[in-house]
């Protein structure tokens, strides 16, 4: 007679055991995977960190980018009104440099005629200053102000000379082809009178109205004209009133 033992519970402590270890494998599982997680949330936040500082970096970058945008603009914009500014000026000042050269373009053509009313030894004297005036309608090299200080130099010299009273040295034809030397005592740019040393020669010069100096012989007048010149060089003590006739225009 057979007689079958068996021992209770193997069946249900084999399973547990295998269930045991399938627990233990998801569990490692699961610590690999939450490992895992970590290092790769780990990994994120840094950069993460690594982007912001990136990020942040480009944000002043843009910022400073912005600023120097925005001071070019200004500066631009200044320099535009600054331009603008000079542009105006500068034909406000074309304006007033247009006025001022045709006053000096008149001023030099009244000059033109004024030499022609100048005795020669003063002509011959504001030569320098009057040869650098332009002839109407022609182009100069000289600047405005140098035009007018010559014009302001001319008429210093001839105001000189017209309120004062001088005697010139000069040489005149009286219609023979001989040049005598005269004393000529002029009155301004009124009138003046002339003689020789030996009274021979003598007379009286006025300018018309077109600026001609026309002079006419009075030999009779020589004494009366060399106590003028005299007296004027102070060669003599005697100092006395000289009737002549003037005639003023």
């Amino acid at each position: 007679m057979a007689v079958m033992v068996g021992v209770p519970g193997m069946g249900p402590v084999a399973n547990g055991e295998n269930a045991l270890q399938n627990n233990l494998s998801l569990i490692e599982q699961w610590v690999e995977v939450e490992k895992t997680i970590s290092r790769e949330k780990t990994d994120w936040d840094l950069q993460r960190q690594s982007l912001k500082d990136v990020v942040s970096v480009y944000e002043k970058e843009l910022e400073m980018l912005n600023e120097r945008i925005a001071d070019a603009e200004a500066l631009t914009s200044s320099a535009d009104s600054k331009r603008e500014s000079l542009l105006e000026e500068q034909g406000q000042i074309a304006k007033a440099e247009a006025v001022i050269e045709r006053s000096i373009e008149h001023q030099e053509a009244l000059m033109l005629k004024v030499l022609k009313r100048l005795p020669e030894s003063l002509v011959q004297e504001i030569r320098p200053l009057s040869q650098r005036i332009p002839e109407p309608g022609k182009k100069t090299v000289l600047s405005l102000s140098q035009r007018l200080q010559n014009i302001v130099g001319i008429l210093t010299q001839v105001d000189k000379f017209n309120t004062t009273v001088e005697v010139i040295p000069e040489q005149r034809d009286f219609g023979d082809g001989s040049f005598v030397e005269v004393s000529t005592l002029y009155l301004g740019l009124g009138a003046a009178f002339y003689a020789d040393k030996s009274g021979r020669h003598a007379g009286a010069g006025t300018v018309s109205e077109d600026g001609v100096w026309t002079w006419e012989p009075h030999n009779d007048w020589a004494p009366a004209i060399q106590a003028m010149i005299r007296m004027y060089q102070g060669a003599t003590n005697e100092i006395r009133f000289v009737p002549m006739p003037v005639e003023i225009q």
